[in-house]
């Protein structure tokens, strides 16, 4: 209450998405989310008819008055409301529907990505004969990741690249204490691995998995040797390896 000034009605975006999208497959995208009122709608409707419809809110980053409610309540913008009021309609939705049949495979998750630039460290490409500073910038480049970015940011970032969707799951897994992701597709996975120092073995372990395609970091190799070796024990089973 009093959060947002003029907050679309529940009600009257469900039943326009009950008209337009009668498909209890269909994504519904809002460019102008507001308070997410439509990803309010849509779970609503799925919990009504069964429906794993999906939404796409749109938001800019708008700063809320400092003299509101919202920004006295702690959302410094319009998409902190929007993200808090998904989290708590989403438990709502569930507890208020707990005795109907199949409640619990509700879908109320969702994923929040910011339009940024790119995670990896620009290389500098400016002419210059200072040794020291080819040093410096060859240092900068053994760490490619924007001061403040995750590896799973990254990994993201390739998921965009590589045209998957960024609803895909994505899991953190451990192959002989190496960190790798498996983006897991319907048809197919994939493999991001980032971490430095690989080890054959850790390969081997990966090479075990039914993945479709492995993308490494550059860095993840100390010499040629190493990176040959794991082309090799890939290359066996007729898989497709990428490198960045």
């Amino acid at each position: 209450a009093k959060i947002f000034d003029f907050p679309k009605p529940v009600d009257l975006v469900k039943f326009m998405s009950q008209i337009v999208a009668s498909d209890k497959d269909s994504i519904i995208l809002d460019f102008f989310s507001g308070s997410a009122t439509t990803a309010h709608a849509v779970m609503q409707l799925n919990a009504e008819d069964g429906g794993h419809r999906r939404f796409i809110c749109v938001q800019l980053p708008e700063k809320t008055d400092e003299q509101s409610e919202a920004y006295k309540a702690g959302y410094k913008t319009i998409c902190e409301i929007g993200k808090e009021r998904i989290r708590r309609a989403g438990e709502k939705i569930k507890e208020e529907n707990k005795d109907k049949e199949g409640i619990e495979n509700l879908d109320i998750g969702f994923k929040v990505f910011k339009l940024d630039s790119s995670n990896l460290v620009k290389w500098d490409n400016t002419p210059t004969t200072d040794e020291e500073e080819v040093k410096k910038r060859i240092q900068q480049s053994l760490f490619y990741l924007v001061e403040g970015r995750e590896d799973l940011d990254l990994v993201y970032e390739i998921m965009l690249k590589y045209g998957l969707s960024l609803t895909l799951p994505v899991e953190e897994r451990k192959f002989d204490g190496i960190t790798a992701y498996i983006i897991n597709h319907p048809d197919y996975k994939v493999l991001v691995c980032l971490a430095p120092n690989i080890n054959l073995s850790a390969v081997e372990e990966m090479d075990k998995e039914t993945i479709g395609t492995y993308i490494f970091a550059d860095r993840c190799f100390a010499d040629a040797n190493i990176l040959s070796n794991t082309e090799e024990i890939l290359k066996k089973k007729e898989k497709k390896m990428g490198m960045f």
